[in-house]
């Protein structure tokens, strides 16, 4: 407490005895409101609060007079010490200049010795430590000498002050700081999950988000991400995005690192949901050639596929399911595509007029999703919508509607822009005369996921043009079947299993629920969750289950 807030509260504990004296009142010592007025008042000095820095300005007419050898008054010295990382663009910080910082260390050194360093004198010098512009201070070793001016400095503050208070024990259980390893305790502190809110301390240190500290302690949380098993790392995966929070100076780095990370797993052809969206919303979609040299600044061309790869097989589930138009599912067209959605570079979704204005809450949630990566599709029905597809240096433009055949174009020189925002259905996307190859859709398959028919046909196109399917997909619409499933509890918890089967149990954490594998039957993964659960059925959709249609409990994906 402050001498003169000490004075008022004994000024006011002195009134109310002699009152007490005077009236023999023996109450009256204890009125309420006084005492409130006290303890509010000790209260608010004691609570931790942001400490601003000094303004530049005066930092520099400060150091301007220390320079110049003239008498500093006490809040110039104050400023003084505020400044000396500060380039004024005419000579070095005061922290490079060792006569300039002799003087200033004797300063420091004599107000230690003599108990006369006030708190805010401290918080001036840490502001400078932290502030200081180089990626390893501890090379200047006036630097050092700072930071263990700091470190007594605390000890002679909290001797002087004699009551602990909140702000020095922050201080306190941070001591490292200010130390040789200063920030490699608290960044593990961190990625343990053991620190968790830093506002309290960056109140009282004044850690600047620029400062070597944070560059210490991203360097440490980044290389630890590596370090984590491929299960491990998938449960913390939430977590891990939002560290970029504590700082967000260093969120591309974060994201870049969770992304790499995550296409060193066995999990990387399964789309995450998460890293997904948050890649997204910070450097937009990777499809489009705008915005390709932007990813590339954050992650490697392996990396950036990958997540090309999520959104291709997205767009075809959507494309096949949601914009069916009039007619079912064309299951054999989903499962054909898909089996090259990991060689696809760009895909685009040119919406009809049905889906375009539907108001029901799929369509609306897909086109609030997806916002800059739609297009509409002008011409023919309203109820037929299109899809682009880049694989190498061709263009693949199916239709939801029956009767339209898929057309065949060299990307380089395509007859129209897939980016534009409203498409023809006859002046761009279907010109026969410009097409490089017109492919139909019979004859039929007998199955939708055997390569038969047409589907054999295409792939002999494909072929001539270079392209071959990696590896076999299948779909099928999801339903129950006879298959005994695999019954999961928070007592009973699966094995390892494969990748799907890890991430279901990450995700789903305490709540029961059954799985129906028949991926293996040319089928779907599916989930039945044992109760309602609203987190369990966002934690679904997130890793890109689909809701099953009239059973609110099961879920179900490739």
């Amino acid at each position: 407490m402050s001498r003169a807030l000490s004075s008022l509260s004994a000024a006011i504990t002195s009134g109310l005895q002699r009152q007490n004296e005077r009236s023999g009142d023996a109450g009256f010592s204890s009125m309420v409101a006084l005492k409130r007025v006290n303890t509010e008042l000790s209260r608010r000095f004691d609570q931790v609060e942001k400490a601003l820095a000094p303004p530049r300005e005066k930092r520099l007419l400060a150091l301007g007079k220390f320079k110049r050898e003239q008498a500093l008054t006490s809040s110039e010295w104050r400023l003084v010490f505020a400044g000396l990382a500060d380039d004024d663009e005419v000579s070095v910080p005061v922290l490079e200049d060792d006569h300039l910082f002799d003087r200033v260390h004797r300063e420091v050194a004599g107000r230690i010795e003599q108990r006369t360093l006030s708190r805010r004198d401290w918080l001036a010098l840490c502001f400078s430590y932290f502030a200081y512009d180089e990626h390893k201070p501890d090379d200047n070793a006036n630097w050092r000498v700072l930071r263990d001016d700091i470190d007594r400095g605390f000890d002679a503050v909290r001797q002087r002050i004699g009551r602990e208070k909140e702000w020095m024990r922050i201080v306190a259980e941070h001591r490292e700081l200010f130390g040789a390893q200063a920030g490699t305790r608290l960044a593990e502190e961190i990625f343990e999950g053991r620190a968790r809110d830093l506002s309290s301390l960056q109140a009282i240190a004044q850690v600047p988000d620029g400062s070597w500290l944070w560059q210490r302690i991203f360097a440490v949380l980044l290389s630890r991400i590596f370090l984590l098993d491929d299960e491990t790392f998938l449960k913390r995966l939430p977590e891990l995005v939002a560290l970029g929070q504590l700082n967000t100076r260093y969120l591309n780095q974060v994201l870049s690192a969770c992304l790499t990370r995550y296409h060193r797993s066995r999990y990387r052809e399964q789309s995450s949901s998460l890293l997904k969206q948050a890649a997204l919303e910070h450097w937009g979609s990777p499809q489009m050639r705008s915005k390709q040299n932007a990813w590339l600044q954050y992650v490697e061309q392996p990396v950036c596929a990958m997540v090309v790869a999520w959104f291709a097989k997205e767009d075809l589930e959507h494309f096949f399911t949601l914009l069916k138009g009039e007619a079912e599912v064309d299951q054999s067209r989903l499962f054909y595509w898909l089996r090259f959605a990991n060689q696809m570079s760009y895909t685009r979704i040119v919406m009809g007029g049905d889906a375009w204005h539907d108001r029901g809450s799929d369509f609306v949630a897909f086109r609030e999703k997806n916002k800059g990566r739609l297009s509409q599709l002008a011409g023919g029905p309203s109820h037929n919508n299109a899809v682009v597809m880049q694989i190498g240096n061709y263009f693949f433009v199916e239709f939801s509607g029956t009767g339209n055949a898929c057309y065949v174009y060299c990307a380089d020189a395509a007859p129209f822009n897939p980016d534009k925002p409203v498409l023809g259905l006859a002046t761009e996307l279907k010109q026969q005369g410009r097409a490089l190859k017109r492919m139909s859709h019979s004859p039929a398959p007998r199955r939708p996921n055997v390569v038969e028919g047409w589907l054999e046909k295409f792939d002999d196109e494909l072929r001539t043009l270079g392209i071959v399917a990696q590896r076999p997909a299948s779909f099928t619409q999801p339903r129950l079947s006879g298959d005994k499933p695999a019954v999961h509890t928070a007592a009973s918890a699966p094995g390892t299993g494969d990748s799907l089967d890890v991430q279901v149990r990450s995700m789903l954490g305490s709540v029961p629920y059954k799985t129906f594998d028949h991926r293996s039957k040319s089928g779907v993964y599916q989930v039945l969750l044992a109760r309602d659960d609203a987190a369990a059925k966002t934690a679904l959709l997130r890793l890109g289950f689909k809701a099953v249609k009239n059973n609110a409990l099961m879920f179900w994906r490739l």
